[in-house]
């Protein structure tokens, strides 16, 4: 037996290696296209933000300092805490109607306008949010909506 590492071991290497420098690839990649992201070797962060009292760099933002750096409207807002709420569990979309129209006597429109209503605020809310790390995804039929913090 010679000194040489046996080949299933310099493949498994070479693999290594490559995926290694691919992610590192992926992820400066990603950072070009969202500055308000930062990477580790562990995964994605979101990057710090000021906070609008203090203006000082805030690690784990709270629902009011997003809700005002990204300039976030009161319907959007209101989904966005409703899901916030969630802390990365499935939130129910019936929660989400109750909390955009909970200031309304009559509970808001109809379900199918209701409905509408929500699809439009949230794909406004996705767009503002996009790039900052944050996002609300869509969980599965019928099982609701929920908040992603960080890329992963």
């Amino acid at each position: 037996m010679s000194g040489t590492a046996p080949k299933s071991a310099v493949v498994r290497d070479t693999v290594r290696n490559f995926l290694a420098s691919a992610q590192d690839d992926a992820l400066t990649g990603l950072e070009r296209a969202a500055p308000s992201i930062q990477s580790d070797k562990r995964g994605l962060v979101l990057a710090p933000i000021n906070c609008p009292c203090c203006k000082q760099a805030v690690a784990v933002p709270t629902l009011e300092i997003v809700i005002d750096r990204y300039k976030v409207t009161p319907l959007e807002a209101r989904i966005l805490g409703a899901v916030w709420k969630g802390k990365g569990m499935p939130v129910m979309t019936e929660r989400i109607f109750d909390a955009m129209y909970a200031d309304d006597p009559d509970g808001g429109p109809s379900p199918t306008r209701m409905y509408a209503a929500f699809k439009v605020a949230l794909c406004h809310l996705r767009a503002r949010l996009a790039g900052s790390g944050i996002t609300v995804e869509n969980v599965g039929y019928r099982q609701g909506y929920r908040l992603i913090m960080g890329v992963h």
